[in-house]
């Protein structure tokens, strides 16, 4: 018996003879297959392994998705925390460091990616040195950092899609219970009138809330057709119309700009997602420009809201009296410029410029107010260098989600870049993503963190295809006799084909 590696020069090496139910004579020698198997490059075949250990767990026959449970909990006791008061806050102090402990295994894989973020709310932190209330600025910016964990942690969640129809559930619990309650607050100068405000006494938080749940509804509504899920389009379509009705209602001027920007920016990406990289490049390219002129435009853009407002909604002037507000915290500025007064050390019971502007806007219940404009926010409380952390660190993670909506776009960051459009555009007359505890906190770092993908979503293991290994053939040589083929000893099988010898006679 004779195998493969017992012939001698490769003119004296029959043909190889290949398995099968008609095995056929190939016409490579089986050192030359051999050789072309080593030159070519390797196929890589695509192996998706199960769902990330701690996303989901069976009660039952039931798989609940942990992300999704997390992130109605949290959201329901972000927007109730008005009405709730100490029980959310606690329940938010509780909730985070638990999912941290549930998503441990992937923790670090998620945080390190994300640790420029930290950033922000590590300045907050260590604004308590220089703070006016130490202590204040301790408790307020541990808090801040809990918030921007837990919005990373969602924006990292395995399924984006439970994500936001688990969102969705609670903003839709929430304004449902709002417009059953019926709120309302008186507004204007001339007319005037009142406005919708639900559960709060403030038409603006019930704006904002509201306007933040279209967003989502329409992103919930974007996925179920995608997916052909018409229970959750239903709910999408009910979200949309009683979210579009409260924010009306609220006749909230700078909600409804923003809510413009958040909704045309998620439909003016849609067609994106079909469109080449080069196609995406570009027409990102225009938009920043267009941001950046509207930013060198800022002033004019202001005075333009100002009067829409009046006019469209019987305001003063002065926008509600923005504009003393930032008329004395002018004054604040100058006094403690670079550093700030301390990360939250501002609006506290007990100082003077505190109570003297609660006193002015008569609110009574002397906490929950703030400049109404965000970099006004930053200078009088983290100074000049606050200012400048808090502006690179967010330029970086709108760079990093408009990069990876190019390169890799999907409904997902559609909806993330909405939400962030939404709030750059009201970072003028609202205090956006430095309160801590607060939903819109955890939206704006959730879009940033969003740039860098899911961590925990099943990912394609990348494993090396071998083809299998074909099996030896025994070759017996046939004596080559006058009479022609013949092999008195060997009977053909029907699965085996005997070919001629080229060894020379009697060998």
């Amino acid at each position: 018996m004779t195998t493969w590696d017992s012939f001698g020069p490769t003119s004296a090496r029959p043909r190889r003879i290949r398995g099968g139910e008609i095995p056929n004579p190939h016409p490579v020698s089986w050192r030359d297959q051999r050789r072309v198997r080593m030159a070519a490059p390797r196929v890589e075949r695509m192996v998706e392994p199960g769902a990330a250990e701690g996303a989901t767990v069976r009660l039952g026959g039931l798989t609940v998705d942990l992300d999704a449970v997390f992130t109605f909990g949290l959201f329901l006791a972000l927007l109730f925390i008005a009405n709730w008061g100490t029980l959310g806050a606690a329940i938010i102090a509780a909730a985070v460091p638990l999912y941290l402990f549930v998503r441990r295994k992937k923790l670090e894989r998620v945080l390190i990616a994300r640790s420029f973020l930290f950033a922000i709310p590590a300045f907050a932190i260590f604004s308590t040195i220089w703070s006016e209330a130490p202590k204040e600025t301790l408790k307020f910016a541990l808090e801040l950092a809990i918030t921007v964990v837990a919005g990373l942690l969602i924006s990292s969640a395995r399924s984006q899609e439970n994500v936001l129809r688990a969102m969705a559930c609670a903003f839709l619990t929430y304004i449902g219970f709002s417009l059953v309650s019926g709120g309302t607050v008186a507004i204007g100068v001339g007319a005037g009138g009142s406005a919708f405000s639900g559960l709060t006494e403030s038409k603006n938080l019930l704006a904002d809330i509201a306007s933040t749940g279209v967003l989502v509804f329409l992103g919930v509504g974007l996925m179920a057709v995608r997916s052909r899920s018409w229970l959750w389009a239903a709910v999408a379509l009910v979200g949309l119309l009683l979210g579009f009705h409260a924010v009306t209602a609220a006749r909230s001027a700078g909600a409804l700009l923003g809510l413009a920007m958040g909704v045309g920016g998620m439909l003016a990406l849609l067609p994106l997602l079909k469109a080449g990289k080069a196609v995406r490049a570009w027409l990102t390219t225009m938009v920043g420009v267009v941001l950046i002129a509207v930013g060198f435009s800022y002033r004019w853009l202001s005075q333009a809201l100002i009067e829409w407002g009046a006019q469209t909604f019987d305001k003063d002037p002065t926008l509600t009296g923005r504009t003393y507000l930032w008329y004395r915290a002018a004054d604040l500025m100058h006094e403690k410029p670079l550093l700030g007064r301390g990360y939250y050390a501002f609006w506290l019971q007990g100082n003077p410029d505190a109570e003297g502007l609660w006193k002015y806007f008569g609110i009574e219940s002397r906490g929950g107010f703030t400049f109404h404009n965000t970099f006004v926010e930053i200078l009088v409380t983290m100074g000049l260098l606050g200012l400048i952390v808090v502006g690179i660190t967010v330029a970086v993670g709108v760079f990093a989600l408009v990069r990876r909506f190019v390169l890799r776009p999907n409904l997902a960051l559609v909806f993330w870049v909405g939400v962030l459009l939404y709030q750059l555009s009201r970072t003028g007359i609202e205090t956006i993503g430095i309160a801590p505890f607060y939903f819109s906190t955890v939206l704006a770092f959730g879009a940033l963190g969003a740039a860098f993908g899911r961590v925990d979503s099943p990912k394609l293991a990348r494993q090396p295809y071998r083809p299998p290994t074909p099996r030896i053939v025994q070759v017996w040589p046939v004596e080559q006799i006058p009479s022609g083929w013949a092999n008195p000893h060997v009977s053909a099988r029907p699965n085996m084909r005997l070919l001629r010898s080229d060894l020379p006679r009697g060998q």
